[in-house]
């Protein structure tokens, strides 16, 4: 049997993950994965830059918990997110 020849000439960033996923667990957690970074994070209003979005958290008490193996946890009672697409994926 032939195998075939795999070849990569890249950056090993090439590989990282391209999309992110927002868990919402009631309202009370929200946890972002392939967080790139938080940008604001204050008791009423958490923003954070997650593969070419901007994800906005608002409510009250809000705080972010671990931002851990790039993802990130945001506690406190939460009232609304809003996920908003960044041009070409600009940060």
């Amino acid at each position: 049997m032939k195998y075939p020849t795999l070849t990569y000439l890249g950056r090993a960033g090439d590989f990282s993950p391209v999309r992110s996923m927002v868990t919402i667990s009631g309202d009370s957690e929200v946890l972002i994965e392939n967080c790139r970074r938080i940008i604001e994070c204050s008791e009423i209003r958490c923003c954070m830059m997650s593969a070419g979005y901007m994800i906005e958290i608002w409510g009250s008490g809000l705080s972010a918990a671990s931002f851990a193996g790039g993802s990130a946890s945001v506690t406190g009672r939460v009232q609304s997110v809003t996920i908003e697409r960044r041009r070409d994926g600009a940060e």
